[in-house]
């Protein structure tokens, strides 16, 4: 049985690449069908797999490193004339691997970008590093991202308590108040998000904000307003 699979190449970070896999006939519509289990069989570990992901990760580094281009130091930067490095527009995303900014924004590595990521790409949880890029560069602007199929849409806060409670009973007076973004609406969670912002004291009020929802099954982003 074979099925396509769209995949990143992690050497062109914005070229989606569609390349065919055979699937194993172990292997069932839902998953790995089960073994049988005999002691007297051993499959021995090929050099790859017994590597691990951190070794892996750094020889794709070395293959990217061959032809990376040197970026610009910050020092080198402030070197400048005033106005030649601009102002950052800060994207704020989900930490789904489905929803890479790079990709369907099509951005360039630069300046010009810096992105945010975290669980449901909620504002609150971002606010330090917007501040923080705005006192290095400066904020052009910022961008709210949320995406359809958000994790955070599955789950609410009560589970995710619930969830850590039964590993952690001994904490249960520090998880019970604890809030992790739960979505019930996506278009309502990005103007809570764009609303946010907009009131917060610590972001000028001549910064653009904007919020947008980026469809995982057409690859469309739309405008929230």
């Amino acid at each position: 049985m074979t099925r396509t699979v769209r995949i990143l190449d992690p050497l062109l970070i914005c070229t989606p690449i569609t390349k065919s896999y055979s699937v194993p006939s172990s292997f069932t519509s839902t998953g790995p069908a089960l073994l049988s289990h005999n002691p007297s069989s051993k499959m021995s570990a090929s050099p790859t797999e017994s590597k691990t992901i951190m070794q892996k990760l750094i020889e794709r580094s070395q293959i990217y490193a061959k032809s990376h281009t040197p970026a610009m130091t910050l020092s080198e930067g402030k070197a400048l004339p005033a106005g030649s490095v601009p102002k950052v527009n800060v994207i704020i995303s989900c930490s789904d691997p489905r929803c890479l900014p790079e990709e369907f924004f099509m951005l360039e590595k630069g300046f010009e970008y810096s992105i945010v990521r975290n669980a449901g790409g909620r504002a609150k949880e971002a606010l330090r590093s917007i501040i923080c890029m705005d006192t290095l560069v400066g904020l052009a602007s910022v961008i709210v991202v949320h995406h359809t199929d958000c994790g955070l849409t599955h789950l609410t806060n009560v589970s995710i308590r619930n969830s850590l409670l039964s590993k952690n009973p001994s904490l249960e007076s520090s998880i019970i108040n604890m809030e992790f973004g739960e979505i019930t609406d996506i278009p309502s969670a990005v103007l809570e998000d764009v609303s946010f912002l907009r009131d917060s004291p610590l972001i000028d009020d001549s910064i653009p904000i904007y919020g947008c929802v980026y469809d995982i099954g057409t690859g469309l982003v739309s405008e929230v307003l």
